[in-house]
């Protein structure tokens, strides 16, 4: 039987189990993402504003509210849920505000997806197992490809009722 999830069962509980670990030490996690992320890529630090106590914390409460869709039953998963708690919709409009707002280039993916493996695999040293990378890249990818469809689509404008 072929899996129809985009993430199976075991990925979901290895990622969920993994943010209960490094959610006591978010503050590090976030260090070590964006330590990483700047000294690879030193232009991107300009897109970012001198005090990171937000975006840092905006990293981690976006992961925390991944890692918690994921844990939601299949029935959880059927039921209408508020736009602001549907983890589609609260992705498209990030990558929407990262293209719109913050200027995120799309070529920024592939250096996210290195500092945060990075960071993931220093902050939790051999309990990242390489099933446990696995799981993450294949989230973040697609959390990335919504993202970008997101941000392409707030490059759409409406204009008299037709998409030019």
């Amino acid at each position: 039987m072929t899996e129809r999830t985009l993430l199976n069962a075991d990925e979901k509980t290895l990622i969920v189990g993994t943010y209960r670990l490094i959610a006591p030490v978010w503050e590090t996690v976030a260090d070590l993402f964006f330590g990483r992320l700047f000294e690879d890529q030193p232009q991107y630090r300009q897109l970012f504003p001198e005090d990171m106590t937000g975006p840092k914390r905006k990293l981690m409460a976006m992961l925390a509210f991944v890692t918690k869709s994921l844990d939601w039953t299949e029935e959880q998963w059927k039921e209408d849920v508020a736009p602001q708690q549907d983890l589609f919709l609260v992705v498209l409009a990030l990558g929407r505000r990262h293209h719109a707002l913050y200027k995120i280039p799309d070529d920024a993916y592939g250096p996210f997806e290195r500092a945060l493996m990075w960071a993931l695999e220093n902050g939790l040293g051999q309990a990242f197992t390489p099933e446990l990378q696995r799981a993450w890249t294949k989230l973040y990818r697609i959390l990335a490809t919504s993202m970008r469809l997101g941000g392409r689509a707030s490059s759409i404008k409406m204009e008299f009722g037709r998409i030019t």
